[in-house]
């Protein structure tokens, strides 16, 4: 894949090496050669396509300057012109004469391309979401510059002449391996604000690949009224920092830790939101594991109890382990009541995964030992911004795979309205 980096956003060319080796060969020549920085889209024809490549402005200049051209290649016709589609330009009439030029097909130009002079080689592919940028880019006034700049797209142009500011600039072509999806996980896993009030959480974005992973980001798949922001934090204090919503590069096996926030705007009936955590060369999202990297979220007018809360299983492993098929095994939990006074019934389930074993919960001292009885369900009175612990116990009535992703125990609390304002998890499995 190819990273194309431009003043106007990016967006990525998934390269297409079985249908055309040379021509893919050819162009990853220029992009790792650097030939494509500072160039320029110097070509735009509405409902046709956008051209750049041949044609570069660096800081330095006073005007454009060539691409060097190296020597043409021959043409690899064999995928339709179709829109998103990435080919080569070439001399009119002469095939095989295709060398650093190149488009983006804005619509499906199959029935014309592929028919004009053997076809018109496609090496390339951009998605929906890079189109919006490619489309952004045709969707600029053009000026006639003169010469192969007689269709120029440009940016705030109002003088006599175009200048390197009025150019859609490629500020960085770069080539990344494509890759499997990332792995992702949010805590604390539940809030439950107040109509206008933030409600904060904090992601971890792992790159367990062994190359690269390029323009990473995460934003809310689930459609719920709300505006999310997200910033980078240091993951030894949390302290945000940089730029909001940033995409970040991750080195392989490498992790980058986030802050991020939901400001409902309406009501929002207790509902988990799911994430797209993801990165621009890799071949799918972070898979949705509930508990894992969703945040249960909940809104009302004048706000509710809102426990965030944080599981602790022995050894810190994650995994409450059972001890044989009919044992029982343990986990703490701890939270602190961020919103307002409340009865909360605290109940804890294996979710959709529907385990074979029964959950039993008590409230806790500062020793972990119950104080109330062991019971399926617990309700507690907690006061405004007062801690409290309990104790989860789950007892089994068959083994459970060790699966992390999909069997596990996960804690709710509830409020007198039935409102879910509280919850975490731990993996369940049995050990023998």
């Amino acid at each position: 894949m190819v990273r194309v980096q431009t003043v106007l956003g990016e967006f990525f060319i998934r390269l297409t090496p079985a249908a055309s080796p040379i021509t893919v060969s050819n162009f990853l020549g220029y992009v790792n050669r650097g030939d494509f920085d500072d160039s320029f889209f110097h070509r735009s024809v509405p409902s046709f396509i956008v051209q750049g490549g041949g044609f570069a402005w660096p800081i330095e200049q006073t005007g454009p300057i060539d691409v060097p051209a190296l020597p043409p290649v021959v043409n690899e016709f064999n995928v339709t012109n179709a829109r998103g589609t990435v080919a080569m330009a070439r001399l009119g009439g002469v095939v095989d004469s295709a060398t650093n030029q190149w488009f983006v097909n804005l619509v499906d130009n199959g029935p014309n391309l592929d028919n004009q002079n053997e076809g018109f080689t496609v090496f390339g592919t951009v998605d929906d979401a890079g189109m919006q940028v490619v489309d952004a880019i045709a969707g600029l006034d053009r000026v006639n510059a003169g010469g192969a700049f007689g269709e120029l797209p440009v940016i705030d142009f109002g003088g006599a002449s175009v200048g390197r500011e009025n150019v859609v600039l490629v500020t960085s072509a770069q080539e990344f391996e494509d890759i499997g999806a990332p792995f992702a996980a949010v805590l604390p896993s539940s809030r439950a604000v107040a109509i206008g009030t933030p409600a904060t959480g904090f992601a971890t974005l792992i790159n367990g690949s062994g190359s690269d992973a390029a323009s990473c980001r995460l934003v809310p798949r689930s459609n719920i009224p709300a505006t999310f922001t997200y910033q980078e934090t240091n993951p030894d204090t949390n302290a945000a920092i940089g730029e909001a919503n940033p995409l970040v590069d991750l080195a392989a096996g490498a992790s980058a830790t986030f802050v991020f926030s939901l400001t409902p705007t309406a009501t929002i009936s207790s509902q988990a939101v799911e994430f797209d955590f993801a990165c621009g060369n890799a071949a799918s999202a972070a898979s949705v594991l509930p508990g894992v990297n969703t945040f249960q979220l909940a809104a009302s007018t004048n706000g509710s109890a809102d426990l965030v809360a944080l599981a602790a299983t022995t050894g810190n492993t994650g995994f409450a382990d059972i001890p044989g098929a009919e044992g029982t095994g343990t986990f703490s939990v701890a939270t602190i009541n961020l919103g307002l006074t409340d009865t909360i019934t605290v109940t804890a389930d294996s979710g959709a995964a529907n385990l074979p074993a029964e959950f039993f919960v008590c409230e806790t001292d500062a020793l972990g030992a119950c104080v109330s009885e062991l019971t399926v369900s617990l309700d507690v009175a907690i006061g405004a911004n007062t801690s409290s612990t309990f104790s989860v116990f789950a007892r089994g009535e068959g083994n459970i795979a060790s699966d992390p992703g999909n069997n596990r125990a996960f804690v709710r609390f509830t409020d007198s309205a039935g409102q879910v304002v509280g919850g975490t998890s731990v993996a369940l499995q049995t050990v023998n």
